[in-house]
């Protein structure tokens, strides 16, 4: 989007000459393409319709090139080439603002661009009173396509990969932007929803949309091979940039808690009292008990909330939900705080002794 803004003349942006009434139809112009790009996803004949149905001349014309199969470049010649608006040295700076919003738009067209980015570049010659506009129509239109995307995981090391990344996020930032767009975006396609909801952070509202609704369309388009190559290629940027000592990946072990503490972890909570458990999650800080639920078994999960009110259920479930993967001394560290304070907790109510020491021996681990 940087480059289109860049490219956008500052006549554009800043010209009064160029009405209101005149760059609201044009966003209405760049709403037409932008739906034209997302149904050709889906359609091979969306961009012959749209041809048909569009009355403005010169994006009538534009829409004709890219459905002939006309390239971005030869798009930009063709639009280069259009006699001068009349209306002074420079033409008609509506007529002009129109034809850099077509040869934009229409050239992330042919380059089959998702519908966001071809939104972007057009709006972006309107100036950046448009930019909370085009959020905004973008933000519906994600709404709209919003459903439950069928599941395609390809079996193999990425997902684990992206969580160890997603410890730094800037480790993880860097490995999508060296492995490309593409690539990443078809590496993701294979991967469960874990990973794309560790990437979508890296992205704001409307570049996350977009990344999901990619990865969908490309998840029901490409094979398993076509998608387990692109996570072949993903992780061999990762390995070049590690050998560069651009990222660091850590060991696989480090990605949970040890196997020995999230038994006894499990162990000290399943064989606690509800009262226990309340009093002492009543306190605790949401954040704690994310962390610390890291380290526990689903039975252990279960144990916990079923011991919760409603209220305070949600409140763990949604501090879980905010919680990123950690490694494992610190899921480890947070289970001994917890253990610590349930130790307090079953101390005070008198608890059974054996239900004391399963506490103190979490409380006392040594990582």
């Amino acid at each position: 989007m940087i480059e289109s803004i860049a490219k956008a003349s500052r006549s554009f942006l800043e010209a009064p000459r160029v009405s209101r009434q005149k760059k609201d139809a044009l966003f209405e112009q760049a709403c037409r393409v932008a739906l034209v790009a997302q149904e050709a996803r889906s359609s091979d004949k969306a961009i012959d319709k749209a041809v048909v149905a569009e009355r403005r001349k010169l994006l009538k014309a534009a829409l004709a090139m890219v459905a002939s199969g006309a390239s971005a470049e030869d798009i930009e010649a063709a639009m280069a080439a259009q006699p001068k608006a009349e209306g002074g040295a420079e033409g008609d700076p509506g007529i002009e603002l129109e034809r850099a919003m077509v040869d934009s738009g229409c050239r992330a067209l042919a380059r089959n661009e998702h519908y966001s980015v071809v939104m972007r570049r057009m709006t972006a010659f309107l100036g950046p009173e448009y930019f909370d506009k085009a959020e905004a129509w973008l933000l519906e239109r994600s709404k709209r396509r919003r459903g439950h995307a069928e599941s395609l995981v390809v079996p193999g090391e990425l997902p684990d990969v992206i969580r160890i990344l997603a410890m730094d996020k800037r480790n993880l930032e860097r490995a999508m932007r060296a492995s490309g767009r593409d690539i990443a975006t078809a590496a993701l396609a294979g991967c469960p929803q874990e990973s794309m909801d560790l990437v979508r952070p890296l992205y704001g509202r409307v570049g996350a949309a977009a990344l999901e609704d990619e990865a969908a369309h490309l998840r029901s388009k490409l094979s398993g091979d076509e998608i387990a190559q692109a996570q072949a290629a993903f992780l061999e940027v990762l390995r070049n940039l590690e050998e560069r000592g651009e990222l660091r990946l850590g060991p696989e072990d480090e990605l949970s808690a040890d196997p020995a503490f999230v038994a006894a972890l499990t162990r000290a909570v399943l064989g606690l009292d509800t009262a226990v458990i309340k009093g002492a999650f009543r306190l605790a800080e949401g954040a704690l008990v994310a962390t610390a639920m890291q380290g526990m078994e689903p039975q252990a999960h279960d144990r916990i909330l079923e011991a919760l009110s409603k209220k305070e259920m949600r409140r763990i479930l949604n501090a879980i939900d905010d919680a990123d993967p950690l490694p494992r001394h610190a899921v480890q560290g947070a289970g001994r705080e917890l253990a610590a304070r349930l130790f307090e907790t079953a101390a005070a109510a008198k608890s059974p002794r054996a239900e004391l020491e399963r506490l103190a021996v979490v409380r006392d681990w040594e990582s």
